[in-house]
């Protein structure tokens, strides 16, 4: 009996060993999905003009300059950081003139640029040259002189905080490099642009 016993022993062996034996596999690694970010409509942005923009050289449709002054975060992620491009165009520039007439400008705020998506802005920066009392006080003491004195430019400065608001829901695909804009709902404001 123990014979028989060894025997089936030795044969279950022989038929375990006889089978291929699998190298074993890597574990299976899936890296992190990171889903698109919505960027609602109406999310403030606070901004800051890069270089002086004065009617005395911008006319309209002139481009103004910014950067993103405060990083937008969601979900506690930085989503926009600090220094990310944006950018106005002058609608309006009245230059100054005589009898101490001082510069208007208008500016509508346009989009920042983060990689391939552009971020459509709503907000709306004005400026007005500094009074004109020099010319008034002129024109009072010395006659047809003070029609000649010209008042003051207006001008956005170089570092003026601008506030503004995303103006539409835009979703960004995080995982792709650079980032695109992968959806964004219609904007009805009743213009042509």
């Amino acid at each position: 009996m123990r014979g028989a016993f060894f025997a089936a022993i030795a044969v279950s062996f022989a038929s375990v060993s006889a089978q291929p034996v699998e190298a074993p596999q890597p574990p299976v690694v899936t890296a992190p999905v990171q889903a698109p970010v919505l960027i609602r409509r109406d999310t403030p942005v606070v901004l800051m003009a890069i270089s002086e923009v004065s009617t005395a050289t911008a006319l309209a449709g002139t481009r103004i300059k910014l950067r993103v002054q405060q990083p937008l975060t969601i979900d506690g992620k930085v989503i926009i950081p600090v220094g990310t491009p944006a950018f106005g165009t002058v609608v309006t520039a009245e230059d100054s003139g005589g009898l101490g007439k001082t510069g208007r400008m208008t500016a509508q705020l346009q989009h920042i640029r983060l990689g391939d998506a552009e971020i459509p802005l709503d907000g709306e920066l004005s400026a007005k040259g500094t009074g004109a009392g020099s010319a008034g006080v002129a024109f009072l003491f010395t006659g047809v002189v003070g029609l000649f004195h010209r008042g003051n430019n207006a001008k956005i400065k170089a570092g003026e905080i601008v506030s503004a608001f995303v103006s539409e829901d835009v979703q960004l695909d995080m995982a792709s490099a650079p980032v695109k804009r992968i959806m964004a709902s219609p904007v009805a404001t009743g213009t042509t642009p």
